[in-house]
């Protein structure tokens, strides 16, 4: 069991990260955090690229993590999977940090 949650981390986290931003890009357009200015820049943009960036900082730990696998098979596998958990949350993500959030 504990070698298909280690597999499973990065596209697990990648799915946590996918609804949270989602969720925050909701619940800030409902309650109007687009309008509130901060820095230079809205309130929902602060939250939503902070949130984005700490769920990368994640999948960069998860990387470090996956050293510690005992077997090679495992190793390779979890890597593969934390990479690809990597690598879609930089890209499904990046709106955030692009685009307007509410439109």
């Amino acid at each position: 069991m504990r070698l298909l949650a280690r597999i499973s981390a990065g596209l697990i986290l990648w799915a946590f990260g996918f609804s949270l931003l989602y969720a925050l890009q909701g619940t800030g357009c409902a309650y109007g955090w687009e309008d509130a200015s901060l820095f230079g820049t809205t309130m929902l943009r602060w939250i939503l690229v902070a949130t984005w960036l700490l769920l990368v900082a994640a999948c960069l730990t998860l990387l470090r993590l996956t050293r510690a696998a005992s077997s090679d098979f495992e190793r390779r596998v979890t890597l593969a999977t934390v990479l690809a958990g990597a690598g879609t949350m930089l890209i499904t993500g990046s709106p955030v940090a692009l685009t307007s959030a509410c439109a």
